[in-house]
């Protein structure tokens, strides 16, 4: 069954280790403009949002690679990424519709996010249980019921005024 990253921005304190410890694995390095995870900071209003790639069932990555350097892997629901077949033309980081492909200058390779192979470092690391790695069939459940619980928060505090 495949699994995929599932993010609770109401949990997340803006920490950035999911970064570090994302970027450590990845390139041997803790520097977190090297992660394949980014935490985007809404200031105004005091939200934080892990961001990654989300493995999308019909990405548009792959479809514009010329080199088909990323494919999705059906069996375990990840789009990898092929660094000997990638030219590092960019045209993916355009096409992804959340911005979780980047360019490194460096090594002039894109970089996203493949779950570690199943095993996901910042899911590990992450102390406030922001970031989970659960079956795909198991996000509608938890959608459902965070839904049922903020809809009952909302009628609670309109129903005391």
């Amino acid at each position: 069954m495949a699994k995929m990253l599932y993010i609770e921005p109401s949990k997340c304190t803006g920490c950035r280790t999911c970064e570090l410890v994302c970027s450590i694995k990845n390139e041997g390095m803790a520097n977190p403009s090297l992660a394949r995870i980014q935490v985007i900071a809404y200031k105004n209003r005091g939200i934080r949002v892990p961001l990654t790639c989300q493995q999308c069932e019909d990405p548009a990555c792959s479809a514009v690679c010329p080199t088909k350097a990323l494919t999705r892997n059906h069996g375990q629901g990840v789009v990898n990424h092929d660094k000997k077949k990638c030219i590092g033309c960019k045209v993916c980081v355009t096409a992804c519709p959340f911005g979780a492909i980047t360019l490194n200058t460096n090594s002039r390779q894109i970089y996203k996010c493949e779950q570690c192979d199943g095993k996901p470092e910042c899911v590990r690391f992450c102390e406030d249980k922001a970031i989970t790695f659960v079956e795909t069939d198991a996000i509608s459940g938890k959608k459902r019921r965070q839904t049922v619980q903020d809809l009952s928060r909302l009628l609670e505090r309109y129903a005391t005024r």
